[in-house]
């Protein structure tokens, strides 16, 4: 008898949320007690060792994982709702294992009085901001088209993998045909050694320059294929097989 009237006892703490004005929602567990309030704030207390308090609105539960999702951005009643909801959410996750009990705060209607506002509660939508959506669209057709920029037709692997070396160091280069040109005064033609760098005479201290990055990046090209070979891991990426069929 004592056991059960202790597990009752449990049972109730967790299962039973308590509004502020101390009525209490007669539900069967934890997860469906959380589930009918949706929407509304709550003080939700983890079990030990660790126990912790936290305030927030219920963003969401879902049963087959036995997660609830709770929104611990801050509100009070003094605050203006419209600037509450400016402020980005702040997500936190628990497992229904993880709650002793939990505390309902204020129902998303702001009426403390209906049991029925508690099932139907749902947290309101966000605005969403157009003009960010639109700039993140812009950035990525601008990624990608610099990237179809930055890729050779018709090129050997290795052709590729010396372009894209001189664009991690900075160094500004563009397809023309198959043919590389570096920092605008340039022409690297295939198979892409240093022999094949071509500058007028104008541009004779480029030209020196060039081929000097040239010639250490083949040379970081070959060191690597060599560790690879070592390793069993290489791919044969940077290794030369002749022209790329297609785009």
């Amino acid at each position: 008898m004592a056991d059960t009237k202790r597990n009752n006892t449990i049972a109730g703490k967790v299962a039973m949320p308590k509004t502020t004005d101390g009525a209490q929602a007669a539900l069967p567990d934890t997860h469906e007690a959380i589930a009918k309030a949706i929407g509304a704030r709550i003080k939700l207390t983890t079990v030990a060792p660790q126990s912790q308090i936290y305030e927030g609105t219920i963003y969401t539960t879902d049963p087959i994982t036995n997660l609830v999702v709770l929104d611990t951005r801050l509100a009070s009643s003094s605050t203006d709702p419209a600037k509450v909801k400016e402020q980005p959410s702040d997500f936190k996750f628990f497992t229904i294992a993880r709650i002793q009990h939990f505390q309902i705060v204020a129902l998303a209607s702001g009426d403390h009085t209906s049991e029925s506002d508690v099932a139907s509660a749902r947290p309101a939508i966000s605005a969403v901001n157009l003009a960010r959506l639109e700039k993140r669209c812009e950035d990525k057709v601008r990624e990608l088209k610099e990237q179809e920029r930055n890729r050779g037709r018709g090129v050997s692997k290795e052709g590729q993998a010396i372009f894209d070396a001189f664009k991690r160091i900075n160094v500004r280069v563009h397809w023309h045909n198959t043919q590389i040109i570096a920092a605008d005064a340039v022409i690297i033609k295939a198979p892409y050694r240093v022999e094949d760098c071509v500058g007028t005479k104008d541009k004779q201290e480029a030209l020196i320059r060039i081929k000097k990055v040239l010639e250490g990046e083949r040379r970081k090209i070959r060191e690597r294929e060599e560790r690879e070979r070592k390793d069993g891991t290489g791919t044969g990426a940077s290794t030369p097989t002749g022209p790329r069929k297609g785009g």
